[in-house]
């Protein structure tokens, strides 16, 4: 970022000398030596201009926000969000959310991060979102907005980081004793595509946010789609889970028994994005 206000700086300042030159350095003793000074200059800011669009292309705009407030405390959440649907219906399963009381909200969590990211952890200035030892891995922290454009490169090479969805899988569904364990040995994740909500501030929440949700599709083989019928067909709601419809996800919410609930707000982006 530096480096940008610095050759967007010579830029102006090279447009400057060169109206300058025409009118009145053109025809000094030095004029040659002038013009070849100026050009330099205005190419090589140029030259770096166009090489911060090259590797700020995918989020160019990104960028430039970043440009501005550019010390400003920013929340990080990295995830993924895995789409369990029942074949042939609009019914999709979500888990009990721990944090906000009758809140669901889908399969899935927040991604870790490995110990050879100590140095980039430490360049970004990041700090752990909540002192839970527990989850100190998780890629949810604080850090400064002038670090997201290459926190958002980073993120999307894959390094440093787990890139599998089985653990959240696993915790949320198998041990949690929702699914049968006999049925769901192995997964078959697909993924969909990213969403981004870039420097966003949500309702009740008094911060800047960055978030990116990495978004699955669960291919279910004959046994497993059994399996969730059976769930569904038995007891389509409980303390643990519930089946709720793409109108549900839309809302945000559902009713059952009269009682409304709540979905996390992060629900809707499973719907009609995966031909799963």
């Amino acid at each position: 970022m530096k480096k940008l206000y610095l050759y967007i700086l010579l830029f102006l300042l090279s447009i400057i000398a060169w109206i300058f030159y025409f009118f009145h350095w053109k025809e000094a003793i030095y004029g040659e030596e002038s013009f070849a000074v100026i050009s330099t200059v205005f190419f090589s800011s140029i030259a770096g201009i166009h090489g911060f669009y090259a590797s700020n292309k995918d989020s160019i705009f990104l960028a430039i926000r970043c440009l501005f407030n550019r010390n400003e405390k920013v929340y990080v959440s990295l995830s993924y969000l895995l789409k369990i649907k029942l074949k042939g219906s609009n019914k999709y399963l979500m888990v009990r959310g721990g944090k906000i009381p009758n809140q669901y909200q889908p399969v899935g969590g927040v991604y870790h991060k490995f110990s050879s990211i100590t140095e980039k952890w430490n360049t970004w200035e990041a700090s752990e979102a909540r002192n839970d030892p527990k989850n100190s891995d998780d890629l949810r922290f604080f850090t400064k907005k002038k670090h997201l454009p290459e926190i958002r490169k980073w993120f999307y090479s894959g390094k440093n980081r787990e890139i599998g969805v089985w653990r959240e899988f696993c915790e949320e569904l198998i041990e949690s004793e929702i699914l049968p364990n006999d049925a769901f040995r192995t997964i078959k994740p697909e993924f969909v595509k990213s969403h981004e909500a870039s420097l966003i501030k949500r309702k009740g929440i008094n911060e800047t946010q960055f978030l990116i949700y990495n978004i699955f599709c669960i291919h279910l083989s004959d046994e497993q789609e059994e399996a969730l019928v059976t769930l569904n067909n038995s007891t389509p709601m409980t303390e643990k889970y519930v089946f709720v419809n793409e109108v549900e996800l839309d809302k945000e919410l559902f009713i059952r028994n009269e009682k409304e609930y709540q979905l996390g707000y992060h629900a809707r982006y499973l719907n009609n994005n995966s031909p799963c």
